[in-house]
């Protein structure tokens, strides 16, 4: 209930079947315009008169709410009055809409990279929301490592070598294979040990890389201290 003056001259009860708008009217952010309106419209109300704001029932035979219902059904068979083209749905449907059209969008793209981008394919199955999720909650060290790992462009030394950066691409664990990403991830057994520790395989397939979270790979290449 919102109230002013200690003695009013008149209280004004306001009823609503919309709990999730009088929610909105009392919260202290305020986000959208229309209850940025509304707040404002009992503020100048509320300084001559007791405002109450209450939740009823809907079709519950409350007059003043059945008298509501009849205005909207009488307004929204009116021809629309404004700025055109004009969409009857709401933010939060159109927002989920959008953002199933990315979803399929970006999909769409990663099925139509053909021969490109080979060790990404290799290590990630496709876009993944979770996924996605987790990578938004890493700072700039763990996302370029993770990232660099996945797709081949890290500090590697057979990355290196393809720069003209360095002369040996042999792995510095155990020196016998090329020091890449699926070297790393999956085939160095002087990394048997932490693979086991922190991804929980001694041994593993490409395919076994597309199961892991990104979390754990970037565990492991941290203990690595390699990427």
């Amino acid at each position: 209930m919102i109230t002013t003056h200690w003695r009013p001259e008149k209280y004004v009860s306001i009823c609503s079947d919309n709990l999730v708008a009088l929610k909105a009217l009392k919260a202290v952010r305020t986000t959208s315009l229309v209850v940025h309106q509304c707040k404002k419209a009992l503020s100048d109300i509320s300084t001559r008169h007791a405002v109450g704001l209450y939740w009823v029932p809907g079709h519950a035979g409350i007059r003043g709410n059945e008298i509501a219902h009849g205005f909207a059904r009488g307004g929204s068979a009116l021809r629309f009055l404004g700025p055109k083209p004009a969409l009857g749905v709401s933010r939060r449907d159109l927002e989920k809409r959008v953002g199933h059209w990315l979803v399929n969008q970006h999909g769409a793209q990663w099925r139509g990279l053909g021969d490109t981008q080979r060790q990404a394919r290799e290590f990630i199955s496709g876009p993944s929301l979770g996924t996605r999720a987790k990578f938004f909650t890493f700072n700039r060290t763990q996302s370029r490592v993770v990232t660099g790992l996945l797709t081949g462009h890290n500090t590697l030394r057979r990355h290196l070598c393809l720069l003209g950066l360095l002369d040996s691409h042999l792995c510095r664990k155990c020196g016998v294979r090329k020091e890449t990403s699926a070297h790393i991830l999956y085939e160095c057994e002087a990394l048997a040990s932490l693979k086991h520790a922190y991804l929980g395989f001694f041994l593993l397939e490409p395919e076994d890389i597309k199961s892991l979270g990104l979390g754990a790979i970037w565990n492991y290449s941290k203990v690595t201290g390699l990427p």
